[in-house]
């Protein structure tokens, strides 16, 4: 087996020897400069955490519904691949790697630098990193070609559609890292013959680093990470299907420029998403209210329609139990249960769903501020007010 595809790989010790830097000052202050960069640009990947967090809860929850479809299967493996990159660690290998590194802004004449084994090793790990980015973006790519087959057959459509937008952004994701590792390679390798070298070979005998990762791919780097592959995969027929098909329905004429959509997407998300620091204690049961989607709005008339519910007087006595931030979470609970098997023993019955789905998101907003009694007072009064209003 490839080192690169060994996850029992054993790191060679962390070691550093004392070297002269006369010649060398640009390139140790490059090698310094790269580490860090590498360092701030993988921890901060909270969005592709996110996702194949997403995707492994996801894998977990429908495992036994959809276990013989085939879109399915290949979203389960691309779990085991995501779960494979996470095993990894590779903050953990590039933060061993940055600490035996100098200051940039000050190069002594005589100084200690880490040996050329602890690089190969750190070169190692990113060509196995991008090799399993490489089969996500294949993995994606195949899911979501079978997830449009089923939107196109109308075939389980919300799920289908959830999925679709994982793989879509997976997809995304993970092309995005890989060139980010590609790039970081290049800068890496032509420090090896600066760094002093050890006394025993880590390497086997025989093996050498290639000098760049898309060469050492070849021809599908060029295909799925820096253009995107069109031609035909394993599943598909008569119609080519891509990531971006959807986007395709205006026509010729209308090309839908994918990069200024993503962008815009992003830019829309990272405004509006709260943060969190701020969701991080609220209760998961308050988040799930929040989130659900809304399934329409009232109508007022004054004439008799069929499954209206006129306003009805509150009694603000049967309030009176509720006396922590616990007894509203099962007050909101119970009142989510009455409103969905019979609505008519609701309190919020006239209530419209999207105003029940903001009155949830307020509380939520305030659980954490708030006092238990502040909380119970707000509550008490935000929902005479969604009632009587």
């Amino acid at each position: 087996m490839d080192l690169w595809n060994r996850l029992d790989l054993v790191p060679p010790a962390l070691m550093n020897e004392e070297c002269t830097t006369k010649h060398i000052k640009d390139e140790i202050r490059a090698l310094t400069n790269t580490s860090g960069k590498m360092l701030i640009y993988f921890v901060s990947l909270q969005k592709f955490e996110k996702a194949a967090a997403y995707l492994s809860r996801f894998c977990v929850r429908y495992k036994a519904r959809q276990r013989n479809m085939h879109g399915f299967q290949i979203m389960r493996r691309l779990n085991q691949t995501l779960l494979r990159i996470k095993k990894l660690d590779i903050v953990r290998e590039i933060t061993d790697f940055h600490s035996f590194l100098p200051e940039s802004s000050y190069i002594e004449k005589v100084m200690r630098l880490p040996v050329r084994s602890n690089l190969e090793h750190l070169l190692i790990r990113l060509q196995g990193l991008a090799k399993l980015l490489l089969r996500v973006v294949l993995l994606t790519k195949d899911a979501a070609c079978y997830q449009l087959k089923q939107i196109n057959r109308v075939f389980l459509f919300y799920h289908s559609s959830i999925f679709l937008a994982l793989m879509g952004e997976l997809w995304l994701l993970a092309r995005n890292i890989c060139r980010r590792v590609n790039q970081y390679y290049d800068e890496l390798y032509p420090m090896l013959s600066i760094l002093p070298d050890c006394t025993e070979r880590w390497l086997p005998n025989q093996y050498t680093l290639p000098p760049s990762i898309a060469e050492w791919i070849g021809y599908q780097y060029q295909e799925e990470i820096v253009r995107g592959s069109n031609k035909k995969t394993s599943i598909e027929t008569e119609t080519a299907y891509s990531i971006f098909n959807l986007l395709q329905h205006h026509g010729s004429d209308e090309t839908v420029n994918v990069s200024r959509l993503t962008k815009e997407v992003r830019d829309v998300a990272d405004h509006s998403e709260p943060s969190a620091a701020s969701l991080a204690s609220v209760p998961k049961a308050m988040l799930l209210e929040a989130l659900r989607s809304d399934t329409g709005e009232r109508i007022n008339s004054s004439k008799k329609v069929s499954g209206y519910v006129p306003k009805q007087s509150f009694d603000v006595t049967k309030l009176k139990h509720i006396k922590s931030k616990f007894q509203v979470k099962q007050f909101i609970a119970e009142e989510r249960g009455n409103r969905t098997e019979n609505i008519a023993q609701a309190a919020t019955a006239a209530v419209s769903e999207s105003q029940f789905s903001d009155f949830n998101v307020l509380l939520m907003k305030e659980f954490n501020r708030l006092s238990s009694a502040e909380f119970v007072k707000f509550f008490k009064e935000q929902l005479v007010l969604l009632i009587k209003e």
